[in-house]
């Protein structure tokens, strides 16, 4: 089983480029797939949110690419939910508290073969849940195309509002409590089992020096 690695642009330099890596595999997926207009530059991507405090889950290959990628944001800083797509959220206060992570950046790089693709959305998952687990983390909130989310965990999940086109597609704001987070299903069919974290006292230490 592979294993998912957090790192941050403290501990980037404990991981080889892995924080180059994740923002190639971002320019691949969102600029030259999707064609979105985000900020470039020499085939890495990046945004206003690629702080100290944002924390980088990656799936890295054989030869240490980064092949999926979820990038966790904290709610009492900027996240994207509230500074681009306010209005996804209805009748409630946008998260604003150490325990709720906005997820972002989720993405896959589709030239793995199908076998190997399809465990690491799961498995990443598995690593938020680990990560709030062990930061007693309430939850995590995010925008996604509805049946996205959905496949990969069938129970609890809030939506906060009434979809909108965002980017092109039309996706909807959510909110996951912590227990829900681990897709069991996904993780009985592939064979995922225990700890898929590779370096939880890095992500912990780290959380609280933050």
């Amino acid at each position: 089983m592979s294993m998912i690695e957090a790192l941050s642009l403290a501990t980037a330099h404990h991981f080889q480029d892995a924080l180059s890596s994740q923002a190639r595999l971002r320019h691949e997926v969102f600029v030259l797939r999707r064609g979105l207009s985000h900020s470039s530059y020499d085939g890495l991507e990046f945004d206003e949110f690629d702080t100290p405090a944002a924390k980088y889950l990656v799936w890295r290959d054989e030869h240490k690419v980064v092949r999926g990628l979820v990038r966790l944001l904290p709610t009492t800083l900027p996240y994207m939910l509230k500074s681009y797509w306010p209005h996804l959220v209805e009748g409630q206060d946008l998260p604003s508290t150490p325990g709720i992570v906005e997820i972002t950046r989720v993405c896959v790089d589709k030239r793995l073969p199908p076998d190997r693709r399809r465990r690491v959305l799961p498995e990443l998952l598995c690593a938020v849940h680990e990560i709030l687990v062990l930061t007693g983390g309430i939850g995590m909130i995010g925008v996604t195309r509805e049946h996205l989310l959905s496949h990969f965990i069938r129970d609890g999940i809030r939506w906060l509002g009434r979809p909108d086109q965002i980017e092109g597609e039309l996706e909807r704001a959510f909110f996951v409590p912590t227990r829900f987070i681990r897709p069991d299903h996904h993780c009985r069919a592939y064979g995922i089992a225990g700890s898929v974290l590779a370096n939880p006292e890095d992500f912990v230490l780290g959380t609280k020096a933050a």
